[in-house]
């Protein structure tokens, strides 16, 4: 049976890998072993408008073919389908009708595409150009264009792909509605395509994490999905490039309608509430960060979570006891699993000795935020009576320390940084042993947007959420053996066993020189810049060192 493409169209950022991966899980599409772009569709598709249309021997290359039309059609779909998935697709069982792949046509290819291809369908997936700028931008991929031709990028592709927009085997996609209600948008796709309906790509991308470099978690039952202030953006570019911006694409924008923050009287519009849910970047067998998404009451965690770029991360790092009264927000790579495994034994002996993972969130005896009520929550986060305590650590440690323990093993997070350096997507990466040094690590992390910042190594101020809780302590890693002792000394009332070390510890903070050179140094301060000043570290080495 003739399978028919489905072929995922857009510029780069502008979520097509999101789209074509989760395009690839409907269920009468033909599983491909990798997803991603698809060259030798593309370069084929405009050798034969230059072989067959546009040569100066035309005439002679048609003559020569020794099969009409139609049937070399239908060879073509099939030896380019064949290629692209590496197997002869018209063998697979009949309810899967479509392969698909990630081509963006011209004009003329796709008038070629659909001579060839019998039953042609194409997702067009636009994007604000505010937002795909400003992804490549930060993205090492397009480090050699000037923001100019970034701006270029976006409204030439814009030019280049609106005829796609009056295509009846066409279905358009815009990134914001896809992130918000992926059941709607993808209800329409299907209508306008006249496809089956299947719940499973509008499931992949609620399992999903939108941001500039498509990063996938693994939950999908509890995962949530990222928008937040998605053209906050705009504020941070300079004067000059805000005017270039709108000189280049300004008209592209009105156009596709979409939201322009420098329109008098523009505000950069937050979603509703029940839109507003942001996950962690990755997921790994040391530190599962699995999301239990707050209940419909919870207006004091709706609230808490406006403007914060860290708000899930409450649910899961935030640990809460009733016994003891105090909360405490976990901080990644701060000693964390040495301080959980004595507050959960503390809180109860029993349900802690079973645990082979402090980090195992649902097994823990310290409750989550989210499972009290919309009282008792403003009761632990504002409360003068609960004892809310959190540590830090110096920044340049800190970083180090998730570098040895997440990068230069072959662990889940590892994948983030790779997926950047190789301009692919996370679920792209299956070979982790690649290695990447410390400078490396360094100038990704650096680049990245606060928004997608793992929690390992996201800022601290973030992390804590300390714009909005009040502490009563944030202790320092550097001093924690006595800090821990006086928090412990107030919330139980007597001093607790002694810290032990985990099998996460990676004595970063005496290999700070080993490590760092003043270049380093000083990108490392001027990305964690607010954690330095915050939690009063100096931008030096020395102190640090003197400390291990």
């Amino acid at each position: 049976m003739q399978k028919s493409p489905i072929f995922i169209s857009g510029i780069g950022r502008s979520g097509t890998s999101a789209v074509i991966s989760s395009i690839a899980a409907h269920k009468e599409v033909i599983t491909p072993e990798r997803v991603g772009e698809a060259p030798i569709v593309q370069h084929f598709l405009t050798f034969l408008c230059e072989y067959e249309e546009t040569s100066p021997q035309r005439d002679y290359n048609v003559k020569n073919y020794l099969m009409e039309a139609p049937e070399r059609a239908r060879l073509f779909s099939s030896m380019i389908s064949s290629l692209q998935y590496g197997r002869d697709v018209s063998l697979v069982p009949d309810s899967e009708k479509y392969w698909v792949a990630k081509v963006s046509l011209s004009h003329d290819t796709f008038d070629k595409a659909m001579e060839i291809f019998s039953g042609l369908r194409i997702i067009y997936v636009i994007r604000n150009g505010i937002e795909v700028v400003n992804s490549a931008k930060h993205f090492k991929g397009f480090a050699g264009l000037s923001f100019e031709e970034l701006c270029k990028r976006w409204s030439d592709s814009v030019v280049e792909l609106r005829y796609l927009l009056d295509k009846q085997n066409c279905a358009v996609i815009r990134h914001d509605e896809l992130v918000s209600d992926p059941h709607r948008v993808f209800d329409a796709v299907y209508k306008k395509l006249e496809m089956e309906s299947d719940a499973a790509p509008a499931e992949f991308i609620d399992s999903t994490l939108f941001n500039s470099s498509f990063n996938q978690v693994s939950n999908k039952d509890e995962v949530g999905k990222v928008f937040n202030n998605r053209l906050s953006c705009w504020n941070q570019w300079s004067e000059t490039e805000q005017q270039t911006f709108i000189d280049t694409c300004d008209e592209y924008m009105q156009e596709l309608q979409f939201q322009r923050p420098y329109e008098p009287n523009a505000e950069v519009a937050m979603p509703a509430d029940n839109q507003v849910q942001l996950v962690p970047l990755a997921v790994d067998e040391d530190e599962p960060w699995i999301v239990s998404p707050a209940g419909p009451e919870t207006d004091t965690l709706g609230r808490l979570a406006e403007g914060c770029t860290t708000f899930p991360l409450l649910d899961y790092h935030c640990n809460v006891s009733e016994k003891h009264s105090y909360l405490h927000m976990e901080n990644p790579k701060v000693a964390s699993t040495s301080t959980l495994s004595v507050l959960q034994r503390q809180e109860n002996h029993l349900i802690a000795a079973k645990m082979t993972n402090p980090h195992a969130r649902d097994e823990s005896p310290l409750s989550r935020i989210s499972s009290f009520s919309e009282d008792r929550q403003k009761h632990f986060l504002v409360d003068p009576d609960v004892y809310r305590f959190a540590f830090v650590r110096n920044p340049f440690s800190r970083l180090l320390s998730a570098y040895l323990s997440k990068i230069a093993k072959p662990l889940a997070p590892k994948a983030e940084i790779l997926a950047i350096i190789n301009g692919t997507s996370v679920s792209d990466v299956t070979d982790l042993t690649q290695s990447v040094d410390f400078p490396t690590f360094v100038d990704v992390v650096c680049a990245q947007e606060q928004l997608v910042l793992n929690p390992h190594w996201n800022l601290q101020i973030l992390q804590l959420i300390c714009e909005k809780i009040d502490y009563q302590k944030i202790g320092k890693f550097e001093n924690i053996e006595a800090d821990f002792a006086e928090i412990c000394t107030h919330i139980f009332t007597r001093k607790p066993p002694e810290l032990t070390l985990s099998a996460n510890w990676t004595g970063s903070t005496g290999k700070v020189f080993d490590y760092y050179d003043e270049g380093l140094i000083d990108k490392v301060y001027k990305k964690f810049y607010d954690d330095f000043h915050a939690f009063d570290y100096p931008a030096s080495l020395v102190a640090l060192a003197e400390s291990a």
